[in-house]
C-alpha cells in the first residue's frame, strides 16, 4: 500500500524560522530528516508517524481547519529527543464525503499498525476516533481509552459527531474487549450512561485520578488506542469551547502522555478537540505540542520485553483458597511494571498489565477484580 497519495506533504521550510534555537537541535529537524529520506511506498525502520487531520465535524458535513499546521509549528520548535525514527506523513486529503474521511484514516492506521508503526493523529474533532477504532474491528482483544471530561454517548439516531462518536463505536463493535474513560467529571456524566458502554471498563473520574495518577499507568498499558480530548483540560490551562472550570492540569496531562508513550501495546495516540478560535490560542497550541512531546519521550523509554517470553522479570505465584490454580504475577525488574497471567478456556496464556495493588490483594487471599474481569471476558471471546 502506498500511503503518500492520501496526504498533502509537509513544507518544512515554513517552520524553520520559528525555532528559538538552531533548527538542527529541534524536533522539527529530526522529523524533516527522516521524512525526506523516505522513498515512495517504503517505511522500513520507521517507529512513529504523524498524521494530520485538518477537518472538524459540523452538523452533517466537515469543515477544513489549519489546526494540524498550527500544532506542527509549536511541536517542531521543541527540542529534539535524540535518535528516533519519527516521520510526518502530512495532512490527510479531503474525501468526497464525511464518511470517506473516517475510512481514509481507518486505512492509514490499519496499514501503519501492520508495520508496527505507532500513529500520532493530530487535529480534527474527536469523532475521528471512530475512524481509528474501525482499523481494529477484527481484533477480538482491542482495547482503548479516552481522556475526556464527558462520556460521548447519545441515544437515538443522530449524525456522527464529537459528542456521540462512542455510541457509533459501540454499535459497530458490540464485542469490544475494553473501554476506559479517564479524567471524566462526574457532574457531567450520569452513572446510567456507563450502561451504554461495551467491554470491560476501568473508568477513573478526575478526582480519583488526581488522588493517585499512577493508577492510570496499567490502564494505558492495556490500551491499543488513546484518544485525548483537549476539553479534558482545565480552561485556564488550555482555553476551549467548553469553558470548564475544572479539569486536568498541564503537568498531570503531560504525565499521562508519558505513560501512554511508554506502553508497549499502544499503537495509536489521537489528540483531538484543539480549538484555535478561542483566545489565547497560543496557550492551548503550546500545551498540545508539549503533550505530543511527552508522548514521544515516553516512547523512548519503552521496554519491549514481554512477560513469559523474556528475561528480566520476577515471577510471583499466589495461592488463593477459592482458586484451583495459583495466580501468577510478573514484575519487570527494570521498570517496576506488573502483569498478571490469565489462562483462557482454550489454555491460551495471555498477560494483562496490572498494578502492585493487584498483587497485594491476591496476597491477602482475595481475588483481584481486574483478573476476574479479564478471565470472564477472555473466555467469552474464545469459547
Amino acid at each position: 500500500m502506498n500511503l503518500f497519495p492520501y496526504f498533502d506533504a509537509v513544507d518544512f521550510s515554513q517552520y524553520i524560522d520559528d525555532v528559538p534555537f538552531a533548527w538542527k537541535y529541534s524536533m522539527g529537524a529530526t522529523i524533516e530528516k527522516n521524512t525526506l529520506k523516505l522513498q515512495e511506498g517504503r517505511l522500513k525502520n520507521i517507529e512513529l508517524a504523524i498524521v494530520g487531520v485538518p477537518f472538524n465535524s459540523e452538523n452533517d458535513d466537515f469543515k477544513r481547519t489549519s489546526t494540524p499546521d498550527k500544532l506542527r509549528k509549536a511541536f517542531y520548535s521543541l527540542a529534539g529527543v535524540g535518535k528516533l525514527n519519527i516521520i510526518d506523513l502530512g495532512n490527510l486529503k479531503a474525501s468526497t464525503s464525511h464518511k470517506g474521511n473516517y475510512l481514509a484514516l481507518r486505512d492509514v492506521v490499519d496499514y501503519l499498525s501492520e508495520l508496527d508503526i505507532v500513529t500520532i493523529v493530530l487535529g480534527g474533532s474527536q469523532d475521528y476516533s471512530y475512524g481509528v477504532c474501525q482499523a481494529f474491528r477484527s481484533d477480538p482483544f482491542f482495547s482503548f481509552s479516552a481522556v475526556d471530561a464527558f462520556l460521548d454517548v447519545k441515544k437515538g439516531v443522530e449524525s456522527l459527531s464529537s459528542t456521540n462518536y462512542l455510541s457509533q463505536v459501540f454499535k459497530t463493535m458490540p464485542d469490544l474487549f475494553q473501554f476506559n474513560l479517564l479524567a471524566y467529571q462526574s457532574h457531567y456524566v450520569p452513572d446510567i450512561y456507563f450502561e451504554k458502554t461495551k467491554g470491560i471498563g476501568a473508568h477513573l473520574r478526575l478526582g480519583k485520578l488526581r488522588d493517585n495518577i499512577d493508577d492510570v499507568e496499567p490502564v494505558l498499558r492495556n490500551s491499543d488506542f488513546l484518544t485525548f480530548d483537549m476539553a479534558a483540560l482545565k480552561y485556564s490551562e488550555a482555553p476551549n469551547n467548553q469553558s470548564l472550570p475544572n479539569g486536568l492540569y498541564a503537568d498531570e496531562a503531560c504525565q499521562l502522555m508519558k505513560y501512554a508513550g511508554a506502553s508497549n501495546r499502544l499503537k495509536v495516540f489521537g489528540l483531538f478537540g484543539l480549538n484555535i478560535r478561542v483566545q489565547p490560542e497560543e496557550l492551548s497550541v503550546n500545551l498540545a505540542a508539549q503533550l505530543v512531546w511527552y508522548f514521544v519521550q515516553g516512547y523512548l523509554i519503552r521496554d519491549k520485553r514481554k512477560p513469559g517470553h523474556s528475561d528480566g522479570f520476577s515471577v510471583y505465584s499466589v495461592e488463593i483458597p477459592e482458586l484451583s490454580a495459583p495466580l501468577v504475577f510478573y514484575k519487570n525488574d527494570c521498570t517496576g511494571q506488573w502483569w498478571i497471567q490469565v489462562q483462557a478456556i482454550n489454555n491460551q496464556i495471555i498477560y494483562f498489565a496490572c498494578s502492585e495493588k493487584d498483587y497485594e490483594v491476591a496476597s491477602s487471599n482475595e481475588i483481584p477484580e481486574h483478573w476476574l474481569k479479564y478471565v470472564q471476558k477472555t473466555d467469552e471471546i474464545l469459547k
